[in-house]
């Protein structure tokens, strides 16, 4: 059982890095993205004692995602370092015209990063030639026999060893993704 704290660090660990790249990706530089990211977690943080969660509004991820995007147009708005003094479309224009190109790029954003923190989560689970076994047949695709051959081991263990690897990573996806580890309590 996780104390709020507890909870909050992880929710920021996890969803940090998936913000911070989301701005970058809309062309904020590092400094803008960092204080963009401190804002959306300002605001979750003062919102969420009064959060209700209903799926049947919209996923968690959506909501982040919005938040997100939204904090990243107001930085916009705010800075006018960013308007063109020229009337010709500057980055500003630009990412208020994307809004429904920077959904995609959000979702796809988010699932890369969940993804990728269920791999790190969960490798250091497993020995080294389990997860090597599962790197082999799953992520780079080598086959079975070459896999077994490679790491000296029975075929049937190699299949053994990529299923076990692969439902802990279905799990824990499911509990990154489901819709935020914060309502997890």
């Amino acid at each position: 059982f996780q104390t709020d704290s507890e909870a909050w660090r992880e929710f920021v660990r996890i969803y940090g890095p998936l913000i911070y790249n989301y701005c970058r990706k809309l062309h904020l530089k590092d400094c803008d993205a960092e204080d963009v990211c401190q804002e959306v977690f300002r605001q979750i943080s003062t919102s969420l004692p009064s959060f209700e969660y209903n799926r049947k509004l919209g996923r968690f991820r959506s909501w982040l995602g919005t938040v997100t995007y939204h904090e990243i147009c107001r930085f916009f708005k705010k800075n006018k370092k960013f308007q063109n003094q020229m009337g010709t479309p500057g980055i500003q224009d630009e990412i208020y015209e994307q809004a429904g190109e920077s959904d995609a790029v959000w979702s796809d954003e988010f699932c890369s990063h969940i993804f990728t923190t269920a791999l790190n989560n969960i490798q250091p689970l497993f020995d080294d030639q389990t997860w090597k076994a599962f790197e082999l047949t799953w992520i780079d695709d080598v086959g079975a026999q070459l896999a077994a051959e490679k790491l000296k081991r029975e075929i049937s263990w190699v299949y053994k060893a990529k299923f076990v690897v692969q439902k802990k990573l279905k799990e824990e996806i499911q509990r990154l993704s489901f819709d935020s580890i914060i309502f997890q309590k």
